[in-house]
C-alpha cells in the first residue's frame, strides 16, 4: 500500500498561489484580461475565491505580479539581444537597436492594456517596488554599459556620467510608453521611440 505524502500548509501555500497565477496567465493569454475575473481564475485553477484574496489582494495586483515577471524576463532578453548584435557596432546604433527592441517587448508581449493597468495601480500605491520602475533593475545596467562604452570610445560626450544618462534613458522611456498608453492606438511607440532618442543621442554625441 502506497504512503501519501504529507504537505505543509506552507507548501500547500505554494502550490496553491502557483495554480492561481498559472491559471490566470493562462486565462489573459486566451481570453484577455478585461474577459477574465476572479470566478474564472479559481474555477480554473480548482480553488476556492477566498484562497485568492488570501494570495492576491485584487485582479489588479495579480495582473501585476504577472507584468513584473514578464519585466524580468525581458531584461534578460534585452541583455541577451545585445550580445548578438555586432561587436564592431557603433554606440549610437546600439542604443537605437535596443530602444527598437524595447518597444517590440512592450507592445508585442506586454501591451498597452497591461500598461494602463500597471501604472494605475502604481498610481494608487505608496509602495512602488515592483520590477518596472525598480533603480536596480537589469535594465539600468544594460544601458548603463551601452553608454559608459560609448564614452569609452569617445562617441558620447563625457559631459554627464553614465549612470546619470542611463536614469534619464529609461526615465524618458517611461514617459514615452506612458503616452503611448494615454494615446493609443494614435502613437506609435517604436517610431517615436526612435525619434526620440535619435534626438536625445545628438546631444550627447561628438560632432563628426
Amino acid at each position: 500500500m502506497q504512503q501519501k505524502i504529507k504537505i505543509s500548509r506552507k507548501e500547500q501555500a505554494v502550490q496553491t498561489k502557483s495554480k492561481i497565477y498559472a491559471s490566470a496567465e493562462q486565462l489573459f493569454s486566451k481570453y484577455g484580461v478585461d474577459s477574465v475575473n476572479v470566478d474564472d481564475i479559481v474555477k480554473h485553477a480548482g480553488v476556492a475565491k477566498g484562497s485568492f484574496y488570501v494570495h492576491f489582494e485584487s485582479k489588479d495586483v495579480l495582473i501585476a505580479m504577472l507584468i513584473n515577471d514578464y519585466v524580468n524576463k525581458a531584461d534578460t532578453d534585452y541583455k541577451t539581444y545585445l550580445e548578438s548584435l555586432p561587436s564592431d557596432m557603433v554606440p549610437h546604433d546600439v542604443v537605437l537597436s535596443l530602444v527598437g527592441k524595447i518597444a517590440d517587448v512592450l507592445t508585442d508581449i506586454i501591451g498597452c492594456e497591461n500598461m494602463r493597468i500597471l501604472y494605475r495601480i502604481q498610481l494608487g500605491k505608496d509602495n512602488k517596488t515592483n520590477a518596472l520602475i525598480d533603480y536596480n533593475r537589469e535594465l539600468y545596467k544594460i544601458v548603463y554599459d551601452v553608454i559608459a562604452n560609448g564614452i569609452n570610445q569617445k562617441a558620447f560626450l563625457p559631459s554627464f556620467s553614465a549612470e546619470e544618462i542611463a536614469k534619464q534613458f529609461v526615465v524618458s522611456y517611461r514617459g514615452l510608453t506612458f503616452e503611448w498608453c494615454i494615446r493609443y492606438p494614435d502613437f506609435n511607440l517604436k517610431e517615436e521611440a526612435l525619434r526620440h532618442f535619435e534626438i536625445l543621442l545628438a546631444g550627447i554625441s561628438h560632432s563628426k
